[in-house]
């Protein structure tokens, strides 16, 4: 794993300025609906639900993983030395977009119905999915081949990808500590929706980290046959 972190590092150090000019439109977009839509004046202590919620998590749903497919591709792009402009990743994005989204869906509802079962089992669901979307937008798989291919290779690696995710979300959240609740003014909403965007810039090296992951089980598999 630790090798995973060194290289990972290295690219976002490298590329820095190619991951912000990427992440930073999309999710800019994300913060202007959330904040128009008052997704920061909620207070979840209340127990009053707002009739958008569910609309709102599905548009960050939707944001979220149009945002993982584009950095995937740009990882692929910079390693393969083709340059697209950002317009010409967005369409390639938009191009896996549904096939993405219902194998996003096939994850949650196996994960859940992992974590209904004391738990660990939907972590361990989650940990021996992780590398799915790599094996969709890189090698051209379906929605359940992709599942089925991240399952099978990451045999004998679900401590390695398990102790890396939670570095990476231990990393991520570090903005959203710093983010307030129930907000009231637009001074606050854009202070959150800044943070927002800085979580999702320092998230982007998940992506790098898991791809370098997937190209070194790919090439050091440890599958009992």
């Amino acid at each position: 794993m630790s090798e995973w972190l060194r290289d990972s590092f290295s690219f976002c150090r490298t590329y820095w300025w190619a991951i912000v000019a990427l992440v930073v439109p999309i999710a800019l977009v994300r913060e202007l609906y959330l904040i128009n839509a008052g997704w920061y004046a909620y207070d979840p202590t209340s127990g009053a639900m707002p009739e958008s919620l569910a609309g709102n998590v599905f548009f960050i749903l939707i944001i979220e993983a149009f945002l993982q497919i584009s950095l995937i591709l740009l990882v692929q792009g910079i390693l393969a030395k083709q340059h697209l402009s950002w317009s010409q990743r967005s369409l390639r994005a938009l191009g896996f977009f549904l096939p993405f989204f219902l194998m996003q869906i096939m994850m949650a509802f196996g994960v859940v119905a992992g974590l209904m079962l004391m738990i660990v089992p939907g972590i361990f669901v989650f940990v021996r999915w992780l590398l799915a979307p790599y094996f969709m937008l890189l090698q051209g798989q379906g929605a359940l081949a992709s599942l089925k291919s991240s399952w099978r290779l990451t045999q004998g690696y679900g401590w390695d990808l398990f102790f890396a995710l939670v570095a990476m979300m231990v990393i991520g959240l570090v903005p959203s500590m710093f983010m307030l609740d129930n907000v009231t003014s637009s001074a606050s909403a854009f202070s959150n929706g800044v943070l927002s965007i800085l979580g999702s810039v320092i998230g982007a090296w998940s992506v790098v980290l898991f791809y370098r992951a997937y190209d070194y089980i790919q090439a050091n598999p440890r599958i009992v046959e």
